[in-house]
This record gives structure tokens, C-alpha cells and sequence, in this order.
């Protein structure tokens, strides 16, 4: 009965909260970038909470952020990685911070969804295609750089198969070396429990316990090489997965 309802209020939330906040986000759209992260923030804040506290059933019970206050700005300053589990992971996220996340060109076409990523500034990329990933990188390039807004990425690739996260030697680190030789603070990101909210048919399990760290920002310069400043990074995601797993994984074993 509890999956049942559960299913219910996820299906009210897609139907009647997703375009409602569409269309209030659409007044935004004149605005520049910066302007409209800034404007619109509180609206993905609220509307990830509805997401995962109503549309999931699921309970935040870690929400750690151990920034340095310079990089608390709206938009936040910097690149953002975190590891990935699910399709849940961004609006995780959103309830901590706003920063545009670069996303698979395919979520763009999911209704309402697409229309909101694209208002908040993500930037899609066809992960098979070399020329939309050049694309990509140069826009990140940009946005960091010169528009001195944050972008949120997920180093995997895509969704770990596995029940950790996956292992340095696996991730595409491409723009943590850019982030290195373009002396670009590093924020990592600690996901967990998002993988069990949603089966492998896309019925939502209610009652996960999620958690998020956002660890403090990592220098560039503190590091002699581009391969010790990205292991530090990914050590970070790795460090507070550990943590939350010990804390938050009992809770979820007992769950059907």
C-alpha cells in the first residue's frame, strides 16, 4: 500500500508541481546567465525538496557543506564533481546549491525536465559524440573562466554499475586536469543512497535515506601535478561515501 501511494504522490508531483514551476521559470528566461541562476535558485531549491521528500519518499539525513564562505556565492565559483548513482543525484543536489550541471543531451527531451535544465543553465552533451563533448568542454572552459560560474560534473561518466563508487583509475579526467592547469578550486561531492530510490523498472522505493557532503574546496596549487590534484579530489567523493555508507547503509539494508 505504502509503494502504492508513494507512486501516486511522485505521479501528482510530474503532473500538476513540474509544469506549474515550468512556467514560473519561463519569466526568467530574458535574464542573463548569472542573473537568472541567482533569481531562480530558491525555485530548483523548493522544487528538488518536492522531488525527493514527496515525489520519492525519500529522507535527507545527511546535509554537510564545508565550503569556505567565498565559494557560497549564487552562482557558487568553481568545478563541482560528484559521484554518480541516479537520475536523483542533480535534484540532491539542488537542495544544497545551484549549480549547472552538465547532463546527457537526452534529458532534454523529457517534459518539463528538459525545459527546467535548460532554464537553470545545463549544458547537455551526446556522450557518443566526440564533437558535442568538444563542444561541452569549451563552454565549461568558458563559464568557469570568464563568466565565473560554477559547472557541476559527474567525472564517471555515467552512472556507477556498482553498488561504490567507481575507482580513480576509471574516471574521465579531463577537466580535472583543466581544472589543475587553469588553477580552478575543486569542490568535491559526496553522494549516497540515491541508487536505491528508483527500481530498475522506475518504481519508486519509499523511505531511502540520502545523504550529501560537499566537502571543502581543493587548490591547485597546493598539488605539484595534475594527477595528485585529481586523486585528492576523487579521494574526497570516495572518504564521504565511506562515511554515510557506515552511517546510512543499515537503515537502507532493512528497507523492502
Amino acid at each position: 500500500m505504502r509503494i502504492l501511494f508513494t507512486q501516486l504522490k511522485a505521479f501528482f508531483v510530474g503532473l500538476v508541481i513540474f509544469p506549474g514551476v515550468s512556467l514560473v521559470a519561463l519569466f526568467f528566461i530574458p535574464f542573463k546567465l548569472q542573473d537568472r541562476i541567482k533569481k531562480t535558485a530558491p525555485l530548483w531549491k523548493w522544487i528538488s525538496n518536492q522531488i525527493i521528500r514527496n515525489g520519492c519518499s525519500a529522507k535527507i539525513d545527511i546535509s554537510e557543506d564545508y565550503r569556505s564562505a567565498e565559494f557560497r556565492t549564487t552562482p557558487p565559483f568553481g568545478l563541482y564533481v560528484a559521484n554518480h548513482q541516479s537520475y536523483i543525484d542533480i535534484p540532491l543536489i539542488f537542495t544544497a546549491y545551484q549549480v549547472p550541471p552538465i547532463m546527457k543531451q537526452e534529458v532534454l527531451y523529457i517534459p518539463f525536465v528538459g525545459l527546467m535544465g535548460w532554464i537553470a543553465g545545463a549544458m547537455p552533451v551526446a556522450r557518443g559524440n566526440q564533437g558535442s563533448r568538444k563542444k561541452v568542454f569549451l563552454q565549461t572552459k568558458n563559464r568557469i573562466l570568464i563568466d565565473r560560474i560554477g559547472v557541476q560534473v559527474y567525472p564517471e561518466g555515467t552512472r556507477s554499475k556498482g553498488t561504490r563508487p567507481r575507482s580513480f583509475e576509471e574516471l574521465k579526467k579531463t577537466l580535472l586536469v583543466f581544472a589543475w592547469n587553469e588553477k580552478i578550486p575543486v569542490i568535491p561531492n559526496s553522494l549516497y543512497g540515491t541508487r536505491g530510490v528508483l527500481s530498475a523498472r522506475g518504481v519508486i522505493r519509499p523511505g531511502r535515506h540520502l545523504g550529501i557532503i560537499i566537502h571543502q574546496e581543493i587548490l591547485p596549487e597546493n598539488y605539484p601535478n595534475a594527477e595528485e590534484f585529481a586523486r585528492a579530489c576523487w579521494s574526497k567523493v570516495l572518504e564521504g561515501y565511506d562515511q554515510m555508507e557506515t552511517k546510512l547503509g543499515p537503515l537502507n539494508e532493512n528497507l523492502s
